[in-house]
């Protein structure tokens, strides 16, 4: 009776210590390194900046580089003025009060970075991504022109144009990860941190009679236009994320999550606070 239930005891340790061994072997803990892409979505609080107002023309750097409504743009050299004129056969041009949009809005655009991480276990995080985007504001404006055969009519001869703005972002973010498991290891998490976004405004520009009028540019004398040097902001903020972590082998991890990030975009002297939107994948070794 003894010898049974010594060896039955026997039979239960070597059951208990094996699982022991193949959860340590099955526990996360180190670094990892991974591969992000994905979708930006940025906040439409900012793309009003690129609607060709002018509202926002203050100085960009010292020599004078500022931006200029469209209305100003056009107008800038006699030489522009007259080949617009003759473009469309009319005598003149002018902009109504509502000629510029006012709900601009940004396209979504392909994110692409790295990720590093160390896991502390297979629940717990600390998680640093890098990324980087381009986005473009995009709307129409309106232009009412003089003297074409339209108002030799008796109508209001009104045009639509295009509008744009293109931005390069980088986005960086340190969080610490923790959630739920899953079978096989996986893991649904919540991840919360701080965040860091650069945004660099590349130009506004104005579509209109088979030309792009830049619309940041130095131009107190316009005979020598100075060139715009794109600068970088940086602005502080914070985000979280949810998704789902799934081991896919040995040393090999897929992941799908989705992050709202709090930021503060600051596009050359001016400063905007909006909500912006990531969803990625990514695979980490």
């Amino acid at each position: 009776m003894k010898k049974k239930f010594l060896f039955i005891s026997l039979c239960y340790l070597t059951v208990v210590f094996t699982q022991c061994i193949a959860q340590d072997r099955d526990e996360r803990k180190g670094f990892r390194f991974g591969l992000n892409m994905g979708m930006y979505f940025p906040s439409k609080v900012s793309a009003n900046y690129y609607n060709g107002d002018g509202f926002y023309n203050n100085n960009i750097d010292p020599n004078g580089v500022r931006m200029y409504s469209i209305e100003e743009r056009l107008n800038l050299t006699p030489q522009e003025t007259q080949y617009i004129t003759s473009y469309f056969n009319a005598t003149g041009f002018q902009f109504p009060r509502d000629a510029y949009p006012t709900a601009m809005r940004y396209n979504g655009g392909f994110n692409i970075g790295f990720q590093t991480a160390y896991d502390f276990n297979n629940k717990s995080s600390l998680v640093f991504d890098l990324n980087v985007c381009k986005v473009k504001a995009y709307d129409r404006f309106t232009m009412q022109l003089n003297g074409t055969s339209a108002q030799q009519n008796g109508q209001t001869d009104i045009r639509i144009f295009n509008i744009q703005g293109n931005e390069q972002r980088l986005q960086l973010g340190l969080g610490y990860r923790t959630g739920w498991a899953l079978s096989g290891n996986g893991l649904y998490f919540m991840q919360f941190g701080g965040s860091m976004l650069g945004t660099k405004v590349i130009n506004n520009v104005a579509i209109l009679a088979d030309r792009n009028y830049e619309l940041i540019i130095g131009a107190a004398n316009p005979a020598q236009m100075i060139n715009y040097q794109p600068q970088t902001g940086i602005g502080f903020g914070y985000y979280f994320s949810t998704g789902f972590f799934l081991p896919l082998g040995v040393h090999k991890n897929a992941e799908l999550s989705l992050a709202f990030s709090k930021d503060k975009m600051i596009l050359n002297l001016n400063e905007f606070k909006g909500w912006n939107k990531i969803l990625t994948f990514c695979f980490s070794i």
